[in-house]
């Protein structure tokens, strides 16, 4: 429960430092006093949206902070304070800090924490009931949620959540790859074309080179095996210009020069040099005899060579490629090629996961549906049997109320496989009409309060705040709804705003909230407003006045001592 409430610099609350008690405290005060202030500041405790607008003028920071003995409900928050890695402790301390560049901090006994841990905590610590919460009972999601609360499977119906919201992000997504997939497909085909025709070229490094000189000397073959002979004739044959061949001459002239050596020693010179000549001479007669063995005159050879370099320059000038590089840019055209479409087959794969996935998230959430639907049909009779036996006691004898649970028109929704409606009649014989379309303030706030005690008992909600969940209603209606929130408090703390007296007078405890004017060159926390705890004497004097208004009477007193003595 809550046991100490903290705030300073917090919209026109200057500083406010006040103690709560178990079972029912009772808020009252005028109007604009600013009881909605301090409803503002607990919601900022449950992780609600924080502004720099609600820091006090002239400050530039605000802090709320709350005390909660969580003792009794360690069997429920202890898996939350698991998960959100924080230590249990018996009394925690919520702190929000809001600075006035807008920023939030928050913090769980000293613990920093964001705010989604924050919301996990407060959402199982206090429940808050404000008037525009009574709005949201026209709802269909708000009525789902009651439902939930009240059939104990909120964990379930997270969890549900949790998967159907995957499951439609991998749905999203298998459609945005299919798409994209189907609308790549012709560019596939053509990409898989064409790294087919580079692949049955089957090119291999160095080869447009080899071709290119095996093509030269194909078509040259006979000019070559022409001059080679020639060359061969001109070195050794008899026939040639010179008888015996250039290379018999040579060693002719060597021999002489020998000779001439022991007469005239610069021959030798000359001999030793023709020697050398005479053998480079003949060593070049057989290597051009070689050669011309070498050289084959092969036309279909070199037709196939042709036709070779043919293939591979068309597909040059098909991918615009320079046939200087030929071969390196061919073969790098078939490297991406390669990738791309292992990227297409990357996609295929990734269709295959993701349906797999998709099968089996879908029958994870079929079968979790199937048990939040067991579990609100459960809860259907129950939640009408106590919300009909409310509203009797608080006079709507003839009431019916009904919880309509059907199959959902679209399958599965983000709560389950139901559409969830709550039927409400007034009027015994009158067929019950959705809630929203025919209940009147007063009996929408009795049935909200009946609903609200129904969850926070099967939620074991430690703390349950009423913000004028009385509108409405008054004379002896007031007096029996005042006697229900204050059984409420016989099982939890219940912190209750209003403004009539038949209620706050079943308080155990009294809290008036008041606005003080500023004193001018004091303190400016002196301003802004201010919650104390009422006195017995003091509680008699305002319910008085709650009950004739300004002047008090001595009759109200007396009627307020009555409402505070049946209390």
């Amino acid at each position: 429960m809550l046991k100490h409430l903290n705030i300073e610099n917090y919209a026109i609350i200057g500083h406010l430092d006040i103690d709560f008690h178990p079972g029912l405290n009772i808020i009252t005060g005028e109007t604009g006093a600013g009881k909605s202030i301090l409803l503002g500041a607990l919601s900022l405790l449950g992780g609600a949206r924080a502004d720099a607008a609600m820091i006090r003028d002239g400050e530039n920071s605000c802090v709320i902070e709350g005390e909660f003995d969580v003792a009794p409900y360690k069997e429920d928050l202890l898996p939350v304070f698991e998960e959100n890695d924080l230590d249990w402790e018996e009394v925690i301390t919520v702190r929000r800090m809001i600075t006035a560049a807008g920023k939030s901090r928050a913090f769980i006994s000293d613990t920093p924490v964001n705010l989604s841990a924050l919301r996990a905590v407060a959402d199982r610590l206090v429940d808050i009931h404000s008037q525009h919460q009574t709005l949201l009972l026209a709802g269909t999601g708000f009525q789902t949620h009651l439902v939930d609360a009240v059939a104990g499977h909120l964990p379930l119906v997270a969890s549900y959540t949790g998967h159907f919201r995957h499951l439609n992000a991998l749905k999203t997504e298998l459609n945005k790859v299919v798409a994209a997939n189907e609308a790549a497909a012709k560019e596939r085909d053509y990409l898989q074309y064409q790294l087919e025709q580079l692949l049955a070229l089957k090119l291999k490094p160095g080869e447009v080179a080899q071709l290119e000189e095996e093509q030269n000397l194909l078509t040259y073959a006979e000019e070559i095996a022409q001059g080679l002979d020639f060359c061969v004739g001109m070195l050794t044959a008899d026939d040639g210009p010179l008888e015996g061949g250039i290379t018999i001459g040579a060693r002719a002239m060597q021999q002489t020069l020998s000779k001439l050596a022991g007469r005239y020693p610069a021959a030798g010179e000359l001999a030793a040099r023709m020697e050398s000549a005479y053998l480079e001479l003949k060593d070049m007669a057989e290597e051009c005899e070689r050669r011309r063995d070498e050289v084959q005159i092969d036309p279909e050879r070199l037709a196939v060579v042709s036709q070779r370099l043919d293939d591979i320059y068309t597909l040059c000038r098909k991918h615009r490629i320079d046939e200087a590089n030929a071969e390196a840019e061919l073969l790098r055209l078939q490297q991406e090629l390669d990738v791309q479409l292992q990227e297409f087959d990357a996609a295929e794969e990734r269709m295959g996961e993701l349906r797999q996935q998709i099968a089996a998230l879908e029958t994870t959430a079929i079968e979790e549906a199937g048990r939040v639907t067991e579990g609100r049909r459960k809860a259907a009779p129950k939640i009408e049997k106590h919300v009909t036996k409310t509203l009797s006691e608080l006079g709507i004898k003839g009431a019916t109320f009904e919880v309509r649970i059907v199959p959902a028109k679209n399958g599965l929704t983000v709560t389950g496989a139901d559409d969830v409606a709550m039927l409400f009649s007034g009027n015994a014989g009158s067929a019950p009409q959705p809630i929203e379309q025919v209940a009147s303030g007063g009996e929408m706030s009795r049935v909200m309060l009946a609903l609200k005690g129904l969850v926070a008992k099967s939620m074991r909600m430690p703390t349950i705040v009423f913000d004028e969940i009385d509108t409405g209603v008054s004379g002896s209606v007031a007096d029996k709804m005042g006697a229900i929130i204050a059984g409420m408090g016989d099982s939890m703390q219940v912190l209750n705003i209003t403004h009539l007296p038949q209620v706050a007078s079943k308080g155990e405890h009294h809290y008036y909230v008041y606005k003080e004017a500023s004193k001018g060159g004091g303190d400016a926390a002196a301003g802004g407003t201010h919650i104390r705890l009422l006195t017995p004497e003091e509680r008699v004097e305002h319910i008085a006045a709650m009950l004739s208004g300004s002047a008090v009477t001595e009759a109200a007193r007396t009627q307020a001592r009555e409402l505070l003595g049946r209390g």
